[in-house]
Order: structure tokens, then C-alpha cells, then sequence
């Protein structure tokens, strides 16, 4: 396996057939009343700007699909980074395409079969809808799926996988571990289940080993994409952990990257045409393999100041309102209980009476349930915040999990 340089199209080693898309979608892009302003002084796609979430917040402000002579699937981004969620218009025919195409793709990867059933524990929360899009896929792929959900209760989950024994169970690390921790705790244990797939987040180390041994897991997948680009590409996340296959007419260029090959993450993806996504930052770092053969994309994480916390991207840019009266803070990412994500706010204060205030703005801006146990506030010192080694600042964000 070695690194590649430059950027990749799901075309395999033919850089004309990827130059000819780009092409044609920055064309669209140019002609698209949401991107007139960001790319009508370009005259080839390769001078054309990166896109990032801000640029899409201020492309849809004011967007309604009354205004539209037909339908639209809306999708709704989980973030927060960019000045607040995003909702993004697809065109319906686009997206069931892009659906069946990716369909086939984990059909020929092996991910799902036609006698798969799969206990589907993804989110579906308003316009937020994951859990929903796994559905859709797994009809696609004449698999049948058990559409709990991660909003309902871990008994009815457990019940359902006791019932109907799935070959497969579904839905983030985070609310996973959640329900490992609900079966462990209530000592009903569930049934063997042989698959997961997880997507939404990245899997540590640590978790893997616990559902593994919680539910008997043998065998990891893995999806990938953003609500704005859909889901387009999939990791044998057993055999090559963090190694994404792409899905075709999808272009992939990694933007300013070091010297081993990482950098951000930028997706071109011509399914759509009706409302174009042209070179869309996803926020991600990562770099381009190539492994017998296959041109593929090593996911690594977040880029700095953002995280996944509970299915939601945030970036560190509300934290300052939510410790206003302390002279410092730093926000701090570790596991709890279980196993758990939890999130800490350490701030240095000298007044101990504005913590519970500050708990409570913490709790709202991570829209976490009263009562729960997911955040905290800590009075500290200075010389007991994290110092960034390269370079020597305090850091706003320290995550710890492993």
C-alpha cells in the first residue's frame, strides 16, 4: 500500500474521464444561482475554490421548496460547524440514483446480501435521518432491515433482535456502546450477531473490542459521506480498517497535503446535477492509497477544532458564550462509564457559584438531556489545561478518547 498524490475519480487511472467531469460539473456549478458568486470568475475548474459549509449556509439562506416546480429530498447536516445546521436540497430521481448505484456497490463488496437482516439502530430525528437512507439500502439490496431506530427503548431493541436474529447490527459507536452497556447492566444479553456496520463516526479501538466481545461481532463494515453528499463510499472495516472503497462518479481531491499524502478532504459529486455540489469540503482529513491496484481513501478524522459527539459534528466556536465569566477554558473529550464519549468544559473561574450556570449552558448548547451524565463542568487552574506541543498555545479542544 503506498500513498497517492493529487486527487482521485472512482474511474479507476483514467485522468481524462475525471478531467471531462469536473469539467462538466464545474460548468453547472457556474450556471447554478447558488454558486454564481463563488465561481463565475473561474475559467477552469482546477482555479475554481474550495467549498465550505459557510459558503452552503449562505447559498441556501432563504432557499424554500415552494419555489421549486417539483419535489426535492431535503437532508439535514448533523453539524453544527459552519454557523448552524444545514438543510440541502437533492433532486428526488438524483438521489434514488445514487442510492442504487451505491446499492450494487455494497452488494459486490459483500456488506449485504439478500438474506440479510439487520437490526437498523441509526437516528431519525426530525429532518435528520439516517436511520431512514439505511432502510432505503437495505430494500435496495432485497435485505430486510428492523427499523428500531436509536430512539427506542434498548428493551424493544433487544426484544426484536431476540425475535427476528439479525445477521447484522447497525447504528453509530456511540449509541451502540450505549445499548452494550443497557444489555451488560440489565443482564439480558443478546443473541449472536454476527456483522456490524457502523457510520457516523470514527470506531476507537476500544470500542470495537467491546461490541465485539458485547455481541459476538466477527466481521466490521464501515459507510461514508456527509448529509450534503450522500453516503459514497465503504470500508471492509476488518480487513482494511480505514481504507474506503469509492463509488463511481464520485471525484475525491485531497487539498494541501503534508508530507504523508493527509489533507482535507474535498468531494465532487456529479450524481447531482439539479443542485450541484462542486468540490465540497467535508471537513475530514485524509488521504488517497492505493492497494492492489484500487485507488482508495484513507479516512483519519476530523480536521482540527471539530469533533463527533453523539452522531452530531461540532466545532469549538460556541464554547467561549457557554464559559462567559471565566477567565479560561478548554474543552476536553473522554470516555466515561462503559465505555461512554463524555465531554468536559474546564474552565478557570474565581467565583465557584458560576459553575452551575455554566453546566447548564453546556448541557443546552450539546443539546444533552437533563439530568444526564454526557457533560461536566471543571474548575482548574491554568497550569492544569492542555498545552498543544507544536504549538506551545492551549489547546480549545483535547480529545482523549481512544
Amino acid at each position: 500500500m503506498s500513498p497517492d498524490s493529487g486527487w482521485i475519480g472512482s474511474v479507476g487511472g483514467d485522468s481524462r474521464a475525471v478531467d471531462d467531469m469536473m469539467a462538466r460539473a464545474f460548468e453547472r456549478a457556474r450556471r447554478h444561482p447558488f454558486w454564481r458568486h463563488l465561481y463565475r470568475d473561474g475559467g477552469h475548474w482546477r482555479d475554481a475554490p474550495v467549498c465550505q459549509k459557510s459558503d452552503l449556509l449562505a447559498a441556501l439562506d432563504g432557499f424554500s421548496p415552494a419555489g421549486e416546480d417539483r419535489g426535492i429530498y431535503l437532508v439535514r447536516s448533523g453539524g453544527s460547524a459552519g454557523g448552524g445546521p444545514l438543510i440541502f436540497p437533492v433532486d428526488i430521481a438524483e438521489n434514488h440514483a445514487q442510492r442504487q448505484a451505491l446499492a450494487g456497490h455494497l452488494l459486490a463488496r459483500g456488506v449485504f446480501a439478500p438474506r440479510s437482516v439487520v437490526l437498523n439502530l441509526f437516528a431519525y430525528t426530525g429532518l435528520y435521518r439516517t436511520a431512514a437512507i439505511v432502510d432505503d439500502l437495505l430494500e435496495r439490496c432485497y435485505a430486510t432491515t428492523l427499523p428500531m431506530s436509536a430512539q427506542s427503548p434498548y428493551s424493544d431493541m433487544r426484544a426484536a433482535a431476540a425475535l427476528f436474529q439479525p445477521t447484522h447490527l447497525a447504528g453509530t459507536p456511540s449509541v451502540l456502546t450505549l445499548f452494550a452497556n443497557w444489555c451488560e447492566e440489565s443482564g439480558q444479553p443478546l443473541p449472536q450477531i454476527p456483522q456490524l456496520l457502523y457510520a457516523g463516526e470514527l470506531m476507537r479501538d476500544s470500542v470495537r473490542e467491546r461490541l465485539c466481545r458485547t455481541f459476538g461481532i466477527r466481521q466490521i463494515w464501515s459507510l461514508y459521506g456527509a448529509a450534503e453528499t450522500g453516503i459514497w463510499a465503504v470500508c471492509d472495516a476488518t480487513a482494511t480498517p480505514g481504507l474506503f472503497s469509492i463509488l463511481p462518479r464520485i471525484v475525491v481531491e485531497i487539498a494541501s497535503p503534508d508530507a504523508d499524502g493527509f489533507g482535507e478532504i474535498v468531494v465532487t459529486n456529479t450524481w447531482r446535477e439539479r443542485f450541484p455540489l462542486f468540490r465540497y469540503s467535508q471537513g475530514d482529513v485524509g488521504r488517497i492509497v492505493i492497494r492492489d491496484g484500487e485507488r482508495m481513501l484513507e479516512v483519519r478524522g476530523r480536521r482540527p477544532r471539530t469533533f463527533r459527539f453523539y452522531e452530531i459534528t461540532h466545532d469549538d466556536s460556541g464554547f467561549a458564550a457557554v464559559a462567559e465569566g471565566c477567565a479560561a477554558w478548554q474543552v476536553v473529550l473522554d470516555l466515561g462509564a462503559g465505555g461512554c464519549d463524555r465531554l468536559g468544559l474546564h474552565v478557570v473561574c474565581d467565583d465557584p457559584a458560576i459553575l452551575p450556570v455554566v453546566a447548564e449552558r453546556l448541557r443546552r448548547h450539546m443539546k444533552q438531556d437533563e439530568g444526564g451524565d454526557t457533560t461536566y463542568v471543571r474548575a482548574v487552574t491554568v497550569a492544569d489545561l492542555h498545552i498543544d506541543p507544536t504549538t506551545a498555545k492551549t489547546a480549545t479542544l483535547v480529545d482523549r478518547r481512544r
